[in-house]
């Protein structure tokens, strides 16, 4: 056996590589559905934070419009509530910040994943294209060795068969 047939054997390394690309491709897709539902949380978180913000304008109108009017009471009751509506601003502002970061991270990591994912695509690649171009070289060569010396062959037995014919003619001639 040859020393390429017994290295084209051992394919147990190709199917592994390959398997470990199907399974980060499989990650990748689970952090990409994770990915899609922190931007959904997030674009809720600011949705809710706008409103809040609405609010608390809403708010300072009608402290504005009670204070105006000379009703304490009311005037009292809005800025309760929109102490509370600040405080909540406060917690979805914060929320918002942290989520803004996760989310950073978490695509400067899948891009660092997918670089590194098409990084070892291409190396496989660049090992399966050497590996046919290595196939088919040995086929070449086993085709021209082959081809050679089936001619070399067909040659021999030719030059054989003429010159025993060459020598039943001197035979019968009687110059043997």
């Amino acid at each position: 056996m040859s020393l390429f047939k017994r290295f084209t054997k051992n394919t147990a390394s190709d199917k592994e590589i390959t398997q470990l690309l199907k399974t980060l491709d499989e990650e990748m897709a689970k952090i990409k559905v994770e990915s899609s539902t922190m931007e959904a949380t997030q674009s809720r978180t600011k949705r809710e934070l706008d409103e809040c913000r609405e609010e608390i304008k809403k708010m300072q109108d009608y402290i504005e419009h009670a204070r105006n009017s000379g009703n304490t009471e009311n005037e009292r009751i809005f800025l309760t509530k929109k102490a509370a509506l600040e405080e909540k601003e406060k917690t979805l502002k914060n929320a918002f910040d942290a989520m803004i970061n996760h989310m950073q991270r978490m695509n400067q990591s899948q891009d660092l994943i997918v670089s590194k994912m098409n990084e070892l695509k291409n190396r496989k690649d660049a090992i399966d294209i050497k590996m046919e171009r290595a196939k088919i070289l040995e086929k070449l060569n086993e085709i021209n060795t082959n081809a050679f010396s089936a001619l070399e062959e067909k040659v021999n037995r030719r030059l054989d068969l003429v010159e025993a014919l060459a020598e039943l003619d001197e035979i019968e001639k009687g110059n043997f």
